[in-house]
């Protein structure tokens, strides 16, 4: 019997793959059920934020092209699905209790609308979201996607670098400063700390709430073997620097916050977050 639910979010890009094979290694580790969600954007919500100035039949020339565009990565994502599915021999459904011992299984679900919209009517009901590595802009697909995931599901949120197709915990970095967002983190990330082999809170400066310390203590209670590691000064805590710090250590995975501002009353990530994510080299877990 599957124990979790994990959404799996695809959006008929070349690393929907990545996506699916993460998502594939975490149901082993999290024994879950995968529903894979293809959100399909509405052609004139896409278009609402630049029709100003264009005339009508601009208008419906643009419509036509967002709409063939949409149905072009519906067609790329259900055909990655359905290729996956065969591959790994898995059942297709949601049948949580039944079916065979060990056998994955996957079911697919979309949603037309908007990003926003199919993670608040798919997501919030997951354990776990699995999504691909937004880019370094800002303005992306993908970097819509992570913000939908992050900022109105609750749940926690692992973005998987180009080229990953797994996730193994045996190594775990816990970013720690105290903040609810990390302690959100931490809490979410309990099924993997549980089967890592060791985690290091990496820390710069004071704590908000709970010393570096503490938490390794709480840990260790848990049975997780744990350490902390010190960046030399706030000042030294930059993604580019955590990264080294990732890739001197050999982690595996990250767990940390996700933060972000207001802007026209609809939550974005912060540059020190977004620079994270698109810098990383391993999958990171997050939760606001």
């Amino acid at each position: 019997m599957n124990k979790g639910l994990i959404l799996a979010v695809v959006t008929g890009a070349a690393s929907d793959i990545d996506v699916l094979e993460t998502a594939l290694a975490l149901s082993r580790i999290h024994e879950s059920h995968i529903e894979v969600l293809h959100p399909r954007l509405d052609p004139y919500r896409v278009l609402a934020g630049f029709i100003d100035g264009v005339n009508s039949l601009g208008t419906s020339d643009i419509v036509n092209g967002i709409t063939q565009d949409i149905a072009r990565r519906h067609q790329l994502a259900h055909n990655a699905f359905n290729a996956w599915v065969a591959r790994r021999g898995m059942r297709l459904g949601a049948e949580l209790g039944r079916g065979k011992a060990g056998v994955p299984s996957a079911s697919w679900r979309q949603y037309e609308g908007t990003y926003e919209g199919a993670m608040t009517q798919y997501g919030r009901l997951a354990d776990f979201l699995v999504v691909a590595q937004p880019g370094s802009g800002g303005r992306g697909t993908q970097d819509a996607v992570v913000e939908a995931a992050i900022f109105d599901t609750g749940r926690p949120v692992l973005c998987v670098p180009a080229g990953v197709r797994h996730v193994d915990p045996k190594s775990v970095a816990i970013m720690w400063n105290g903040s609810l967002e990390a302690a959100r983190a931490v809490g979410d990330a309990m099924p993997l700390l549980a089967a890592c082999g060791s985690a290091v809170v990496v820390t710069a400066g004071q704590s908000e709430g709970a010393d570096p310390t503490d938490l390794v203590e709480r840990l260790v209670v848990r049975g997780i073997e744990a350490r902390t590691k010190r960046v030399n000064s706030p000042q030294d805590l930059t993604p580019a620097a955590l990264v080294d710090v990732l890739e001197e250590g050999d982690f595996s995975l990250v767990v940390m916050g996700g933060y972000g501002h207001c802007r026209l009353r609809e939550m974005i990530l912060g540059s020190f977050t977004r620079q994270m994510l698109a810098e990383a080299k391993i999958p990171v877990l997050l939760a606001h």
